[in-house]
């Protein structure tokens, strides 16, 4: 009987061990997927607030030499200075630029939270009539790289787009800075 009651007993023990050690198995796992998911999610917002931190807008003026783009450029980071660089002008989808203005924008300064508007902006002979203006499209380069496409007049932004820049807005409204 004794033996019996031992061998129950340690049936019971090996069983709720195996128990244990499944249940703390899970919870282990389910704790390294989050933490392992932290830095995602930190890198995603990030890329959020680098993607919606300076916004192009801009109009057409016509002249005689060519027609000229009216620029409204908006930074929106609470902490980065960005430094202007070229513009860009191409047709549709196309890959290949119209023209390339490497001087009206040039080492123009965008301190945080700051709005500019540039209405010098050297003529494009290419570009002569008003289908020709709606039809180009409108990149400013910053002189780190990246290029930030302009919304022209007519152009509407996506739903992606417009969802990031609603949520950007309500964070900067929040009471808690993002950057």
């Amino acid at each position: 009987m004794k033996h019996a009651v031992r061998q129950f007993l340690r049936w019971k023990l090996a069983r709720r061990t195996r128990e244990n050690k499944l249940h703390m198995s899970i919870w282990h796992t389910v704790v390294a997927g989050l933490l392992a998911f932290v830095p995602v999610l930190f890198f995603l917002f990030k890329w959020f607030l680098l993607a919606t931190d300076v916004t192009v807008g801009y109009n057409w003026t016509q002249s005689r030499v060519g027609s000229r783009p009216n620029f409204d450029i908006r930074n929106r980071s609470r902490s980065r200075t960005y430094l202007l660089g070229n513009i860009v002008y191409k047709n549709g989808g196309s890959v290949q630029p119209v023209a390339i203005d490497d001087k009206s924008l040039w080492e123009q300064e965008l301190k945080p939270g700051s709005i500019k508007a540039f209405q010098n902006v050297a003529p494009v002979a290419a570009i002569t009539t008003l289908q020709q203006c709606l039809e180009t499209k409108v990149y400013v380069r910053l002189q780190n790289g990246r290029e930030i496409k302009g919304q022209g007049p007519g152009e509407f932004p996506g739903r992606l787009r417009r969802a990031a820049f609603w949520l950007r807005r309500k964070l900067d409204a929040s009471a808690v800075p993002v950057e």
